[in-house]
């Protein structure tokens, strides 16, 4: 054997022991058995296949056709979104925050076997999964033709997501990280059904709706980088602080661009409006 194959046979050795060391034991034993947790390749290969879609494979596909009708798809689609985030919400609330079981300060993860811990990481999971389904936001606008609600910040957004739960239920599901998936359900519940109202009640919607859905949008992440922000520097808290130094980046950059989109739709663009009369 050469120098060089020795050299590249222990670089191989290397990054197998680094991957089994992130992949397994790094990882909590509690969630492997769900799906699309054990390994990254499910989930990066759905991200990548959605990102290609509607960037590349679904605008062609669409160039030469008529907007396909989804409305009673999309009423479906609505409707089961809102009943699984309110009721994620609402078990969040009822099972959690109201009865102590968990603090809103700093919650470690709690590794008991108990229905109430059983139910938890059931709920990270299922929280993961409606963020894949999320995509299908997406896939539908391409095949509605709506090509310009296809923003970075839409397709950042929802990749983010994907990405973050899949490490929260792979690697911490439970504890300190649950405040995420309470207020970012209690917040599509709203979404979802302002998109049902629009699309079965146009009438009924008001102009100022989706102004106030932005700002709610925006200070969800207000209160998530607060939230994860703290725990950095509180010697005590026992919720593992790498979780902040990874969620944290995503909710800065996701607030700024939520904030700059805000700007430019309803102060900048109201100021131009106001100047033209």
């Amino acid at each position: 054997m050469t120098g060089e194959d020795s050299t590249m046979g222990t670089l191989i050795k290397n990054v197998t022991q680094y991957y089994t060391y992130v992949n397994d034991e790094l990882a909590d034993p509690r969630t492997n058995q769900f799906w699309l947790v054990r390994n990254p390749i499910p989930i990066m290969t759905i991200m990548f296949l959605y990102h290609r879609f509607v960037k590349v494979w679904g605008p062609a596909y669409m160039a030469k056709r008529e907007p396909y009708n989804l409305k009673w798809l999309i009423v479906a689609y609505n409707i089961v979104q809102i009943g699984l985030c309110a009721h994620m919400a609402f078990q969040c609330i009822t099972w959690l925050y109201l009865p102590g079981y968990y603090s809103l300060w700093c919650q470690k993860i709690n590794y008991h076997d108990n229905e109430v811990e059983r139910l938890i990481i059931s709920r990270v999971w299922l929280y993961y999964f409606i963020k894949i389904v999320d995509l299908l936001d997406t896939v539908f606008f391409i095949l509605r033709k709506k090509f310009s609600q296809v923003s970075f910040l839409h397709v950042y957004h929802h990749l983010g997501m994907c990405f973050l739960g899949y490490i929260g239920t792979k690697y911490v599901p439970g504890g300190h990280g649950i405040m995420l998936g309470f207020i970012n359900s209690a917040v599509h519940a709203v979404m979802y059904t302002y998109y049902l109202i629009s699309i079965t009640k146009p009438q009924w919607v008001q102009g100022w709706w989706k102004k106030y859905i932005t700002q709610l949008q925006i200070l969800q992440f207000l209160l998530l980088i607060l939230h994860f922000g703290h725990i950095i520097f509180e010697p005590s808290c026992g919720y593992p602080k790498w979780v902040a130094f990874v969620f944290l980046p995503h909710n800065v950059f996701i607030l700024f661009l939520f904030s700059d989109f805000y700007i430019k739709e309803y102060i900048l663009k109201k100021k131009k409006d106001n100047k033209e009369l």
